[in-house]
């Protein structure tokens, strides 16, 4: 049935949940799995709770005293679309670049421009976790 629905509307996202005993269950799942595709857009449209249960509980939780970092890069749609792939690309600047279809060297200037806007720096490992969380929260 999936696979037929991807056909039919292939622009579509689906989440899916796992098979639960109540029907809220499922949906809460789903909902949750939702917020996680639009928020990183992964290069599938087609998300199941069982690939990504860390990134469920890891969304909501309170882990900063302070405001949402990520909000800062709101009308800047090329960084967050920059911080996206570097998220979904391990880091790399070639494969980030490559995605973007941008040069590398201009992809250079935008690492330093979302640290200048959060204070914080997608390249450093430890950083590039805090502004993933910024971003799965800042859009639940």
């Amino acid at each position: 049935m999936i696979q037929r629905l991807s056909q039919i509307t292939p622009e579509a996202f689906i989440a899916i949940s796992r098979k639960e005993a109540d029907i809220a269950t499922g949906y809460g799942q789903t909902r949750s799995v939702m917020n996680i595709l639009l928020v990183l857009q992964p290069a599938s449209p087609i998300i199941r709770y069982e690939d990504v249960p860390f990134l469920v509980r890891f969304s909501p939780a309170d882990l900063t005293s302070y405001a949402n970092i990520v909000s800062k890069l709101e009308d800047t749609a090329d960084l967050l679309d920059t911080l996206r792939s570097f998220i979904h690309h391990n880091g790399s600047m070639t494969t980030t670049a490559d995605h973007l279809n941008i040069h590398r060297n201009t992809l250079q200037y935008r690492p330093k421009r979302i640290q200048t806007l959060t204070g914080k720096d997608p390249r450093n490992w430890l950083e590039l976790i805090e502004l993933t969380h910024g971003l799965l929260t800042f859009y639940q």
